[in-house]
């Protein structure tokens, strides 16, 4: 493949001009290219995806690999569409799925029960590993996602995520979480690194990481004691940072309820009801989604209410007699 980058990339990164140039590639696949030497600017092959952009150039791609390194098997899974057109698939994801095939998650993900329910055509729309994603939510967090059906759209839709700045797209979760956040409504905003220990987990920090910027308001709170309190949570996303809504609300003291990762290590000498001691996943439901639909120019917004589980956990919270 071939791409012409033209002056009006000059200071962006290559990875990102070559995203809004192709149409085609998304900046994942294509630092993957980088990765395996199949990327050359002017005749100069490339490593580093973070090079910018000087004066208008060729880049080719040449002897590239698939990162499919394993048969994305169609599964009828039933899934809750919540809306559907030509370009996209809004899903209500239960608690408990994984979006995508990995190591130890080989089925029962949410691209097996799309391939089988939108066919190979959906093969086409970003990594072949992962068709159709261009956003993720954990595998215990419910609710609200957007799945891509084309290519193009796929595309489109990860520059809408990449590029937001909370007017793009506008993403919120509910969840509850230990303590009373202070003040009630507010931001938290860090940096967000790995674990330099646990590799599986991240931290926030103000020094070396990626930029994150939650905002949060409270809905409710109850007190158990004059200390101890349980609140409802509104969270809204500026950032798609992983786990981000997870360590921030761990990092401002208020860690989510369920999250055995990120969570409250020691309850103390509280008799919280043990519906909510036992609850056994991170208590976080992406509740709702809005933007403007990048193919159709269409304002759209979408709501998931509460899942059983959660909504079962409210009112245990809130009326303690339940």
């Amino acid at each position: 493949m071939n791409i012409q980058i033209l002056e009006d990339c000059i200071g962006q990164r290559v990875d990102v001009a070559v995203s809004k140039t192709s149409g085609e590639l998304s900046r994942t696949q294509f630092q993957k290219y980088i990765k395996q030497g199949s990327v050359s600017l002017d005749g100069k092959i490339i490593n580093d995806p973070s090079l910018k952009i000087t004066s208008p150039c060729l880049i080719e791609i040449s002897n590239a690999q698939s990162s499919l390194d394993y048969f994305v098997e169609p599964e009828n899974i039933p899934l809750d569409v919540v809306f559907e057109d030509e370009y996209i698939i809004i899903i209500n994801k239960p608690a408990g799925m994984v979006c995508h095939p990995a190591p130890g998650h080989r089925s029962g993900t949410l691209v097996n029960a799309i391939v089988y329910m939108f066919g190979e055509t959906l093969l086409d729309a970003g990594e072949k590993s992962r068709p159709g994603i261009v956003h993720r939510l954990d595998k215990d967090t419910s609710g609200l996602m957007i799945v891509a059906k084309t290519n193009k759209s796929h595309v489109e839709f990860a520059k809408l995520f990449s590029e937001s700045k909370g007017n793009l797209i506008r993403r919120k979760y509910t969840c509850f979480v230990f303590g009373s956040p202070s003040p009630k409504k507010g931001q938290i905003e860090t940096m967000i690194k790995r674990h330099p220990k646990l590799r599986q987990q991240f931290i926030a920090c103000y020094d070396t990481g990626k930029f994150a910027l939650t905002m949060y308001s409270i809905e409710k709170s109850v007190y158990f004691t004059s200390t101890k309190a349980i609140s409802k949570v509104i969270c809204e996303l500026l950032t798609g940072r992983t786990h981000q809504i997870r360590i921030h609300m761990q990092h401002i003291g208020n860690p989510i309820i369920g999250d055995i990762v990120y969570g409250k290590r020691k309850i103390g000498a509280i008799a919280y009801p043990e519906y909510i001691l036992s609850f056994p996943r991170q208590a976080l439901h992406s509740s709702e989604l809005s933007f403007k639909h990048p193919m159709t120019g269409e304002n759209l917004k979408f709501t998931s209410e509460l899942p059983d589980d959660m909504e079962k956990l409210e009112s245990v919270v809130f009326d303690k007699s339940v």
